[in-house]
This record gives structure tokens, sequence and C-alpha cells, in this order.
């Protein structure tokens, strides 16, 4: 029986609950909407404005401000990213539905406990890029909301999916590599023709070079924690690809996890894809009984890589 004949595999036109997998996800989605509930019942009758931001207690309490941190209170460097512009309603739609469309799949790449550790680092590293910068340009505008981890997110998922299309300004479909692009020129230019706050372009960029880094050189937050096992990070290089014979003994199975993880054939079955069935059942059984928590980087790969490969065979011509 083929990779394809698998239950897993087979066409279900049920529908799919997105968060099934995406715990993390799930948790950031309700967070946020109670906090933005707790930002606006805790708004006085008749609020003074302060720029585009309420002064309601709660986030007075948790917004950044450059000035504040500097006097010592520096929760604020992490704290910003858990609220949003409390009479912006737009502001926590787009970072819901961010989550729930690109975040999951990213969630699902790498898991829930590492994805929820990225995109709590991401902020604080933009929380203290803006706070740098805001010291340095005398800034005292406040930073809400979780620009640096949206940043960060989206550029993993454009390195992981350079080619899938989404939609730029609501109507016209480009890669998301030159969506993401876009968007950095953008800020790159409004800080060239001063118009924009340069620290709040350094949360964006700053977001975007550590998931450069992450993806690069297969970073792992939940290592740098105390009391994890501290693992090697190398950089995974292309294998050479696999050319069995008949006449040759049967590889091992490292050797076939190898190739599936360095890009072996992609065509019709044969040897290459009996190696990856083997793989491929050995870590859905690690999956059914540990969770997908359990995985290491080479398993994961092969799980990504089975996924290319039947998409790869059911797309037309």
């Amino acid at each position: 029986m083929g990779i394809y004949d698998r239950d897993y595999y087979r066409e279900d036109n049920r529908w799919h609950n997105p968060l099934a997998r995406s715990q993390a996800t799930l948790f950031l989605v309700l967070l946020y909407c109670f906090l933005y509930i707790a930002q606006l019942a805790s708004a006085p009758p008749r609020q003074p404005q302060r720029g585009a931001f309420g002064h309601d207690p709660l986030t007075d309490a948790l917004e950044l401000s450059v000035p504040r941190v500097l006097d010592g209170e520096v929760w604020r460097v992490a704290t910003y990213a858990l609220i949003h512009q409390p009479h912006f309603f737009y502001h926590i739609i787009f970072t819901c539905v961010f989550l729930v469309w690109i975040g999951h799949q990213v969630e699902d790449l790498y898991g829930s406990k590492e994805y929820l550790a990225f995109f709590v680092l991401t902020n604080l590293i933009g929380g203290v890029a803006y706070t740098a910068i805001g010291a340095l340009t005398q800034s005292d505008f406040p930073l809400i909301g979780p620009s640096g981890g949206v940043t960060a997110v989206l550029v993993l998922f454009a390195l992981h999916y350079p080619t899938r299309t989404m939609s730029f300004r609501f109507f016209i479909p480009i890669p998301v590599w030159l969506l993401v692009a876009i968007y950095a020129l953008t800020d790159i230019a409004g800080l060239a023709q001063g118009q924009a706050n340069p620290a709040a372009v350094a949360v964006h960029l700053a977001g975007a070079a550590f998931a450069f880094a992450y993806h690069t050189y297969t970073l792992r937050v939940l290592n740098w924690l105390p009391g994890k096992r501290s693992e090697k990070t190398v950089r995974r290089v292309p294998q050479p690809k696999l050319r069995p014979r008949r006449d040759e003994p049967k590889p091992e199975p490292a050797a076939a996890a190898a190739g599936v993880a360095g890009g072996a054939a992609v065509g019709g079955g044969g040897p290459v894809d009996e190696h990856l069935e083997a793989k491929l059942d050995e870590v859905l059984q690690k999956v059914q009984r540990h969770g997908k928590e359990s995985l290491t980087e080479d398993e994961r790969e092969i799980l990504l890589r089975a996924s290319e490969i039947y998409k790869k065979r059911r797309r037309p011509g």
C-alpha cells in the first residue's frame, strides 16, 4: 500500500477545525480578546485622549513608554504586546485574523510550545529595540500591540512558503515573499523620508531579522530555557540525490531519511517512496503515542517533506 492510499492522505470533504492542533493560537486569541474587553471596561466614562491611545488604567499600566521604562518600569518592554489600541477596533481584529490565518500554520510546523516561545521572544526583542531607538531619538510616543511578533511570524511563514499567494491591499494577489518585501521597503522608505517613527520601524526590522536568523540557523527558543537539554543547531545542507540500483543492497533507513530531508526524487513511486513510507509510519506512530511535541527536527522534516510530495502529486498537469 502506497503513502497516498493511507487514511490520513485520503480526500476528505469534511470541514476541519483550523485550531484543532493550534492550542497556542487559540490561547493568544482568547487572551487578546479578554484583555481588550478589560481595556474597554476599565476606561472612565469620558476618557481624555493622548494621541491615538485612550487613557484607561490597563493601557496606561502596560503600554511601552520609553521614559517610564528608563525610570525603572522595565516590564513594559514585554507587556505592550498584550494590549491593543482601545478605540481602534481594527487593530485587534487584524491581530486575531492574522494569528488564525497565518500563525496557526507556523505553529503546526514548530509545535505549540516552541511557537509560543518564539512569539513571546520576538515581541520582547521588538520592545527592547523600540526602547533603545526611542531613547536615542528622545521619543515619548507609546507603543501598543504585538507588531514585532506578527512581523516575525509573517517572515517565518514566507521563508517556509515563499510562493504562497496572499492579497495585497485586500484584492491584489501576490507571492508572500513579495508582500514581506513591500512592507519592509515601505518601512525603510518612510524612515528615509522622515515620515515614520524610527523606533516603530526598529520593532518591525528586529522581528524580521530574528525570524530570518531563526530559520537560517535552525534555532530553537525552548533549547535556551533552563532545564532544557541544549542541542547543537546546524544548518541543514542538501544531501546528494539517492540513485538506488537493483543490484545494490537496500539503503539503510538513516540514508533514506537523509534523502527525504535533502530533497530526494519527487516523481513516481519507487524505492525512495518506500523508504519515505517506512520513516513516515514511524513518525506517525510516535505522534500517536507521545504527541507532536516529542518529534525531533529530522522527524518534523520528514512530515513536511511527505506533505510537499503529496501536494505535488495531486497538482494537475
